[in-house]
């Protein structure tokens, strides 16, 4: 072979190679244009757990558990690693056509991210609209559910469970910890201690200054 012709292969595999790799980058943007996953992101308070599942069976799980616990849905899309629930009565946690007005109408939503090599992040939302304004988006109006809320504690329910079955253990003993508010206010307290024990050596120092104006007046002829 000319060593012309040699040149000749060697300038053109690697154009080939690239342009092979350009259209599987393509190809795979495109495909990922056509996700059912709404173009918004989850809120930033959003309840976040990671689970040793890849994307459709993490999907499919949690949405079994939140079956589970009657917590009704409307969009599955396990290849994509997104639920959605629709509008619910905060009740009975089934769908209604109710206006989505103030924290007896709420939401769940759900992403399923890759995370570690195996595992799967889920990223779960409960939200309910506080005020009405046709002028913004709808999404800015979503309001995360207060920790208090009835459907909030069914979330961090499931959760758990999902944790306890598919995650790691570690991090439910993280949840678990209790806060270290209690604390604080003993150390508040304790301080205060210290300063009344101060005041009374202060007491006994001026004690020790009068018996001594005592003993200079007796000394007094």
């Amino acid at each position: 072979m000319r060593s012309g012709h040699r040149w000749w292969l060697a300038r053109q595999f690697p154009l080939t190679v690239a342009r092979s790799l350009l259209t599987l980058l393509l190809f795979a943007v495109a495909c990922r244009a056509t996700t059912s996953r709404p173009t918004y992101v989850p809120l930033p308070t959003a309840a976040v757990a990671q689970v040793e599942l890849d994307i459709p069976q993490a999907t499919r799980a949690l949405a079994e558990t939140m079956a589970k616990d009657s917590i009704a849905l409307t969009i599955i899309k396990e290849q994509d690693g997104f639920i959605d629930s629709g509008w619910l009565d905060a009740k009975t946690l089934e769908h209604t056509h109710a206006r989505p007005l103030g924290s007896d109408v709420v939401r769940v939503r759900a992403w399923i991210n890759p995370a570690k090599q195996y595992w799967s992040e889920l990223v779960v939302e409960g939200t309910y609209r506080a005020m009405d304004d046709p002028s913004r988006p709808e999404r800015e109006l979503d309001v995360q559910l207060p920790e208090d809320h009835p459907l909030q504690r069914r979330l961090g329910d499931v959760i758990r469970r999902m944790i306890e079955e598919y995650g790691d253990k570690e991090a439910l003993k993280a949840l678990a910890q209790p806060a270290a508010k209690p604390d604080s206010a003993a150390a508040k307290k304790d301080s205060l201690g210290v300063k009344k024990d101060t005041t009374a050596a202060r007491r006994d120092s001026l004690k020790v200054k009068k018996d001594t104006t005592k003993v200079k007046k007796d000394t007094i002829p």
